[in-house]
């Protein structure tokens, strides 16, 4: 019987009478000791049989002002009524406080982290939330953020945001990017790439990590000059360059910066169109004797003095200065014999560093970083030289299980996997020369220890080329692969037929890096002699059924290699055929290659004309794969790449001595800059 019950029959029985009672007579009640005892007992019952609060019961009870017996499981109210029996915590905030936000810290410039206050969207989702907040101010991050998106992006066209997208692209991780159509909206409506707290920032100043540069602006906003070059000559110079010398400059990029976007851009800019000029001029000099060498030679001299001039100004435009550069530093790599002191080549390394721009960077500043790191490499790979900018800081994504489709959005697949293949090579290139110094040492104490960390990092390389051949791309892979034997005319190599540059170009990496890495093993090189010559012979069918001039430094370089390898007379003679095939018409000499393959295979010839290693040491540093060298495999001892000691203005002997001054307005950050030195 509950509580109220019982009140109720205690109300009942004193109120019926009682026929056997006498009648009462009015007096003063009095309480006996027995009879406050009997009440103090009364009321001792009923509070123990006051009922207790629920505090462990479930939901569903509540929600239906039920009592619950707190069964755990499944409770008996909602058993009989067969309903779910739900359990938790039920929170009720009843105390909310709301305060004036701090004012927004700027950031330092150049950073690419932003801050983003939530709170007033999520309030909004509950009852009176918003209300308690403010109203909105003009400089609220989410209101400039939807006002920018409202006016900038309709505002632009599709060529404008097509630029703006590739301008700040660079700053995500795609493999880690929810790439659907409501994140990609979110993408360009919601990020940092306008600063929106530094509204004087445009696209392409992402390219220096602290400043502006106009020439940078113009290639993104493509600003055109609309005038025409009148003069017969500078245009027939230009276009040289174009089509001779630009096209293989753009051989790791599929952008194309150097013959379809800079020479728009170049009628505005002396600077960098005598570098044009010059570099046109040099070509037909060399594939025209009686072509006047003494223009290229002028054209150069003035690019060059421009150039120093400009070293001088601390406001100078840094992305000018360092694709001028880069441009004169082919020149000096076409004409190895007459390269002046200036030494564009480090030149050019020093201002790519000083830009920041690795593998991560878009636009201009990876493609000039990639021509850097890719002619250094193909000599190193003729000299056995370390390279002086170490692949594991390039910022090359190595992730080669991510799904294609990831990156396929930004239209970089191709592009990110032959940078991969690239990287690949320099590693295996540098892990040579340790393997070789390791067997000049055998015997010693740590030969064991040494031997033993060789291999694995021999097994490493082994397994990323076997997944980037696995991964890669279809578009990456041969169209037509014809065996020698049902070639015609009969050839010693198998027809390999790749039907795009950025496919030959990967496919030929590729095989170069397994050919060294067979050549390289610690202990059974003669074992990994049949892996050494399957790709010879893939690397010799690749070129010999090549036209493209785009990747004829490449294939030079790549087929020396792989000749080294060839066993049969036959072989070595197609293999020579291919040589003169592919440097027909243009300004690329096979001689001194051809002739040092023949010393190799000890074919009976007349010892060529070397250049004095020393000497090419201090004063050139030529790129050229046709650049003669001294006789026997390798280079004196104590001769090593000249861009370890001046590839930096950090560096005592940097290049432009007398000429440099440290630019003003973006200069590096110390931490910044030390990530990119060996």
């Amino acid at each position: 019987m509950n509580l109220t019950t019982r009140s109720q029959a205690k109300s009942q029985s004193q109120a019926a009478p009682n026929p056997n009672a006498k009648p009462s007579t009015p007096r003063q009640k009095t309480n006996s000791p027995r009879q406050s005892s009997a009440n103090r007992k009364k009321s001792s019952e009923i509070a123990d049989t006051k009922a207790k609060r629920v505090r462990t019961g479930c939901l569903t009870c509540r929600e239906r002002h039920l009592k619950c017996d707190e069964a755990l499981g499944r409770c008996l109210n909602c058993r009989k009524s067969d309903r779910i029996c739900r359990r938790g915590i039920r929170l009720n905030f009843i105390d909310i406080q709301t305060v004036a936000p701090p004012h927004i810290i700027d950031r330092p410039r150049g950073t690419k982290v932003t801050f983003r206050d939530d709170s007033r969207f999520i309030a909004s989702e509950y009852v009176g939330g918003f209300e308690r907040y403010p109203p909105p101010q003009p400089d609220s991050p989410v209101e400039e953020r939807r006002q920018l998106h409202h006016d900038a992006f309709n505002l632009m066209g599709h060529d404008q945001l097509a630029s703006l997208f590739q301008s700040v692209a660079h700053s995500f991780d795609p493999s880690a990017f929810d790439l659907s159509h409501a994140a990609a909206v979110d993408f360009l409506g919601g990020q940092d790439a306008w600063h929106h707290h530094e509204p004087h920032l445009m696209p392409g100043d992402e390219l220096l990590p602290h400043g502006t540069s106009n020439f940078a602006r113009k290639l993104a906003m493509k600003q055109y000059n609309p005038s025409s070059l009148v003069d017969p000559e500078q245009v027939y110079l230009l276009q040289v360059f174009v089509d001779e010398v630009g096209c293989w400059m753009d051989s790791l990029d599929s952008m194309r910066y150097f013959t379809q976007i800079l020479p728009l851009h170049a009628i505005d800019e002396p600077l960098l169109l005598k570098a044009f000029f010059a570099c046109g001029a040099r070509h037909l000099s060399l594939v025209n004797s009686s072509f006047d060498k003494a223009k290229a030679a002028n054209y150069y001299d003035e690019a060059t003095q421009d150039l120093l001039n400009a070293m001088h100004d601390p406001n100078r435009d840094s992305v000018l200065c360092t694709t001028a550069a880069l441009v004169l530093s082919i020149y000096e790599i076409m004409a190895p014999q007459q390269t002046p002191g200036a030494n564009h080549i480090a030149g050019s390394r020093a201002l790519i560093r000083e830009c920041g721009w690795t593998a991560k960077t878009p636009g201009l500043g990876g493609a000039s970083f990639w021509i850097s790191v890719g002619m250094e490499l193909l000599s190193s790979l003729h000299y056995k030289w370390t390279l002086s900018w170490n692949p594991d800081t390039w910022g090359v994504d190595m992730d080669m299980h991510q799904h294609p489709h990831q990156v396929q959005l930004f239209g970089k697949t191709e592009e990110l996997w032959l940078h991969r293949i690239v990287y690949i090579c320099a590693k295996i290139a540098n892990f040579r020369i340790a393997a070789q110094s390791l067997q000049s040492v055998n015997g010693s104490m740590n030969y064991a220890n040494e031997l033993s960390d060789i291999f694995t990092e021999w097994s490493h390389y082994e397994a990323l080329c076997q997944q980037w051949y696995e991964n890669a791309p279809r578009s990456l892979k041969p169209l037509g692969n014809v065996p020698q034997w049902q070639t015609e005319p009969r050839s010693s190599f198998s027809r390999i037929w790749l039907h795009k540059r950025i496919a030959i170009v990967s496919q030929l990496f590729y095989h170069t890096a397994c050919l060294l890495l067979g050549k390289a093993h610690p202990l059974q090189a003669e074992f990994h002699r049949k892996m050494q010559q399957t790709h010879a012979h893939d690397i010799c069918g690749i070129v010999a059924n090549t036209k493209d001039k785009g990747v004829i430094n490449v294939s030079i370089r790549c087929l020396a290699i792989a000749a080294e390898c060839l066993d049969t007379e036959d072989a070595q003679k197609e293999a020579l055929a291919i040589f003169d095939a592919i440097v027909k018409d243009t300004s690329w000499h096979a001689e001194p290659i051809q002739d040092e393959l023949k010393q190799l295979w000890g074919w009976n010839i007349s010892q060529p004309e070397t250049v004095d290693p020393t000497q090419m040491h201090n004063h050139h540093y030529g790129l050229d794969p046709a650049l003669p060298i001294p006789k026997g495999p390798e280079f004196p001892p104590g001769l090593s790449n000249p861009l370890l000691d001046v590839g930096d203005f950090s560096m005592e002997n940097h290049p432009y001595q007398e000429h440099y001054v440290a630019p003003h307005h973006h200069g590096l950050d110390h931490h910044l800059y030390g990530s990119y030195l060996i």
